[in-house]
């Protein structure tokens, strides 16, 4: 039912809503328009396409995400604190990785904002252009490639087993069996517990490694 006048901000915010409870697929103009209590017709008054909405609706959502506060200071922490802006914004908005990860995004300023303090981060740091940027891409490529495992597991879960349950079931035998046919002997440390259930835990570490090979570039180590 219509509560109010029909804006882009208020159709942004419906969109979004319905992508986080039911993911990007469900979010069409005409089941939009019917969870509005509108036209199909009155959304393209304000949306050409629907690329146009899933545009607005990124930069809505990665314009949630804000910069360091003042008493983060240093290159380094300052790319962590993107990083984590970055790895909640997926796991907020899940779909929001689809729109993202991908060569051609939407050039929104919610969507560029958070890449321009990254390297600006790491161009304080000393690092050139080039490498400042290549150091940006491969923060954001982590953050992404690590949050599809939380995003996959959720969709998983929803019609089977729990990644706990999976990997005491399936996976902890497979791979038990391999190793003590001889191989595998560094994953068969992992069991009987599941090494990738602990998403944030992994993310930190994972970043931590990281930004230590970035910090490698700024100092070079004495020889």
């Amino acid at each position: 039912m219509r509560t109010g006048p029909l804006t882009p901000a208020r159709i942004t915010a419906a969109a979004i809503a319905l992508a986080d409870a039911e993911g990007l697929e469900a979010v069409t103009m005409r089941r939009l328009a019917t969870a509005l209590g509108v036209a199909t017709a009155g959304l393209y008054r304000h949306f050409s396409s629907r690329t146009a909405l899933v545009a607005a609706m990124a930069d809505t959502a990665a314009g949630a995400s804000r910069p360091p506060p003042a008493a983060v200071t240093g290159w380094r922490a300052r790319l962590e604190h993107e990083a984590r802006e970055e790895w909640r914004l997926y796991r907020r908005h899940p779909w929001l990785l689809r729109v993202l990860a991908t060569t051609r995004p939407p050039l929104e300023p919610g969507v560029l904002a958070g890449a321009e303090r990254s390297i600006a981060a790491a161009r304080d740091a000393g690092l050139p252009a080039s490498r400042a940027m290549a150091a940006y891409l491969a923060v954001s490529g982590l953050v992404q490639g690590l949050a599809l495992l939380p995003a996959a597991e959720l969709a998983a879960a929803d019609s089977g087993p729990t990644i706990e349950e999976w990997w005491r079931r399936e996976a902890a035998g497979a791979v038990a069996a391999l190793a003590e046919a001889g191989g595998l002997p560094h994953l068969s440390d992992q069991f009987p517990a599941a090494p990738f259930v602990e998403f944030d835990a992994l993310f930190e570490s994972a970043l931590a490694t990281l930004l230590d090979g970035v910090a490698a570039q700024v100092t070079p180590p004495n020889k």
